[in-house]
């Protein structure tokens, strides 16, 4: 019976008797929301230790190839029972399924299943998160939805975008569409009033990779609006060479054959469908999230637009971090970049991503336990769980499949999900410090990666394994450098007029700055200068090489003529650019420019720490406290690390009350002996297992002295 009233409610929803489609663009499209970083529940900042079960059975059916006991467990998996189990295993936070995109009808009987499951689990003190694909499965959507057949993405010879070969019963949904963005403001009625839904998963928060992007005739006609937007009459003349835009559709890059050999974008039209993907994908992720607060506010939003920042992934698949993160609660990143210390010297890790969206004030979803795929990770889920427990915003990510059972743990990851809810006081609310920000402008990044990403991830892949505090920036952070020593711009040869300001000013007022490479040599266009924008601060003269330091006003200036590979890099056109981590080996000359940034730096870092290229740090400020927070992570997992030294900058007007070292390898907490000189607290570590959490104690200068410190 509950069954049958559902499909009947979901049936009137779901909107089954709207007019024909009608092939013409509307005139207008949804007015945009008011701009600004979305501001979602307090929740998502308290610890999330996550689990998920997104796969609804009708999919698993479909799809075919499955384990007998998927289907004899998924009914198992949605009990009381599996929620309690969950509860105890210390996870606060389930993904599961909501709409695949068989239609409401068709998947009636699952989402049933998730509207008692999500009884069970807020009984349980659980939050229930829903999963949102993007694919319409149309033997069965487009009998419920026949205007869904307008909604199709499509290439540019207008054939539909499959899921992919073995999926071809899937075709992908236009962002863009009108009736598609309708229906899912449908979906997020049903699942924040209906469901009790606490978060709404969004999957595919990314455009299909070029060449096969959607060029529908609503991506068309919203291109040349985003380009009227953009430009005046006579500006478009000087980019293009003519100011009407009525002919102009998305650049073709060739279906069939691919671009060629196409490694550099210096075709305006390119460029700008490049930003424009990213732009409508953001755009949309804001709408949803403007949708969601008005229904709930209590409700986040979390997509998945796979960071992975060993890829060119803006021109690829219209994935702009600092445009779409503002404006949800939390990413995924679904990189094979697991945890790992290889024998032949490379550091593997999700770092960056971890850095890049706590720049963007989020966390990020990552496998931390069990499989990826169909992939199990070399790395064992305790050390993933420490890099998560170091890195990300008080987020252990996804520590395992939803099991009968509740979830299925080592005994190491339980340890680890234990330590997190007993430190939580600790981590949650920490923010990191960074002596040093790595800029990855869009126009180089997105436009070269063949001569630009090399150089970027391997002067990234030096500041982890010599532990100096740093993170990622995009563009927009140019306006404010005040927080950072150092600024590394590794080989970021686009840069426009008025970046190359901030930076100088920046400089001149007493910043440091390492550069490498052709930096700033062209416009944010890729419009060759006569000489590099910074010839000045760099000390170009004609073309003679610049001098290897400098000072400039009050900075200083480094200059490298390049980050030079161990490896010799991939060449591979944009739009299959990848930079794998078989390649992050050291740089050749990695000595050479961690000194340059030590000594741009002007003095003393913010913490230093002996140990061995395999020993990765996090530090962190509690905002509460003020209390310091030094993270260490062994990624040699079978080597414990003792002895190793560290030196934590205390700010002006507070002193070190206590230092307290905690682990969840074994053992008690302890209290580690520390000196104060020159302004840092110096202490040792006397072993590292996999992770270790120290914890500066601070209290204000101004305070009564405690008894012993």
């Amino acid at each position: 019976m509950r069954v049958a009233m559902l499909v009947a409610t979901l049936w009137l929803l779901s909107g089954c008797l709207a007019p024909p489609p009608s092939k013409a663009p509307p005139a207008e499209t949804t007015p945009e929301p008011a701009p600004g970083v979305r501001t979602g529940p307090a929740w998502v900042k308290e610890g999330i230790v996550m689990a998920g079960n997104w796969e609804p059975l009708t999919f698993i059916r479909r799809r075919g190839g499955y384990p007998i006991e998927d289907a004899e467990q998924w009914h198992a998996e949605r009990t009381e029972e599996a929620a309690r189990k969950l509860k105890e295993a210390g996870v606060n936070l389930v993904i599961t399924s909501f709409y695949k995109g068989f239609g409401l009808q068709t998947e009636a009987a699952d989402i049933e299943a998730t509207r008692r499951f999500v009884g069970f689990a807020h009984r349980h003190g659980l939050r229930v998160g829903g999963y949102i694909g993007a694919s319409m499965m149309y033997e069965t959507f487009f009998l419920e939805e026949p205007n869904a057949r307008d909604w199709m993405q499509v290439d540019e010879n207008g054939a539909p975008i499959y899921y992919n070969p073995a999926q071809t019963f899937r075709y992908m949904a236009c962002r863009n569409s009108p009736g598609y963005h309708a229906f899912i403001q449908r979906l997020l009625r049903i699942g924040i009033r209906d469901l009790r839904l606490d978060l709404i998963h969004f999957d595919q928060m990314e455009g299909w990779s070029e060449p096969h992007a959607c060029r529908c005739g609503y991506c068309a006609e919203e291109f040349r609006r985003y380009l009227r937007r953009q430009y005046q009459p006579e500006e478009l003349i000087g980019r293009f060479g003519f100011s009407r835009l009525d002919g102009v559709i998305p650049p073709p890059l060739g279906v069939a054959h691919g671009p060629g050999g196409m490694v550099t974008v210096s075709n305006p039209l390119m460029q700008d469908w490049a930003r424009f993907r990213s732009w409508t994908y953001a755009r949309r992720y804001r709408e949803y999230g403007a949708a969601i607060q008005a229904l709930n506010p209590a409700v986040a939003l979390e997509g998945n637009p796979n960071l992975n920042f060993e890829a060119n992934r803006g021109f690829r698949y219209g994935v702009d971090v600092e445009q779409m993160l503002p404006h949800g609660d939390i990413v995924w990143s679904e990189e094979p970049n697991h945890a790992q210390w290889t024998e032949d010297g490379r550091l593997l890790s999700k770092i960056r991503s971890f850095k890049a969206a706590r720049t963007m004030g989020k966390s990020i979803f990552v496998y931390t336990g069990g499989r990826y795929g169909a992939q199990e990770p070399a790395s064992p889920p305790e050390l993933r769980l420490a890099e998560a427990m170091a890195y990300n915003d008080a987020n252990l990510g996804m520590v395992g499949d939803v099991h009968p059972e509740g979830i299925r743990l080592t005994p190491a990851a339980r340890r680890y999900i234990d330590f997190f809810h007993q430190r939580r006081a600790d981590l949650v609310g920490a923010a990191p410090v960074a002596d040093v920000a790595v800029l990855r402008s869009f126009a180089s990044v997105e436009f070269n990666p063949n001569e630009v990403l090399p150089a970027t991830v391997l002067a990234e892949q030096a500041l982890i394994q010599n532990r100096i505090p740093f993170t990622l920036i995009f563009d927009g952070h140019l306006a404010d450098l005040s927080r950072y020593k150092v600024l590394v711009l590794a080989n970021q040869d686009a840069l426009s007029d008025a970046q190359v300001g901030q930076i100088r000013r920046w400089v001149e007022q007493g910043g440091g700055l390492v550069a490498t490479g052709q930096t700033s040599l062209y416009t944010e266009s890729r419009i060759r200068r006569r000489q590099p924008g910074l010839a000045d601060v760099l000390g170009v003269n004609g073309s003679a090489p610049p001098p290897g330091r400098r000072p400039f006003g009050q900075g200083r200036v480094a200059y490298l003529p390049e980050i030079i590979p161990s490896v010799p890099p991939p060449q591979h056109p944009v739009v299959s650019y990848r930079f794998p981590n078989q390649y992050w080996k050291p740089a050749r000359n990695e000595r050479e420019f961690v000194e340059a940034v030590r000594w741009a730096a002007g003095g003393m870092l913010s913490a230093e720490v002996t140990a061995p290229a395999w020993v990765t740090m996090e530090l962190a400020r509690q905002a509460s406290t003020g209390d310091l927070l030094l993270h260490l992570v062994n990624f040699r997992v079978a080597r414990p690390v003792d002895n190793i030294g560290a030196a934590v900058r205390i700010p002006p007007g507070w002193r070190v009350r206590q230092v307290e070292m905690a682990s969840p390898d074994g053992g008690a907490s302890a209290t580690l002996s520390a000196k104060l000189e020159a302004g840092q607290a110096r202490f040792r570590v006397p072993r590292l297992q996999v992770y270790a959490l120290v914890v500066l104690r601070l209290e204000r200068e101004s305070a009564p002295a405690s008894p012993g410190a």
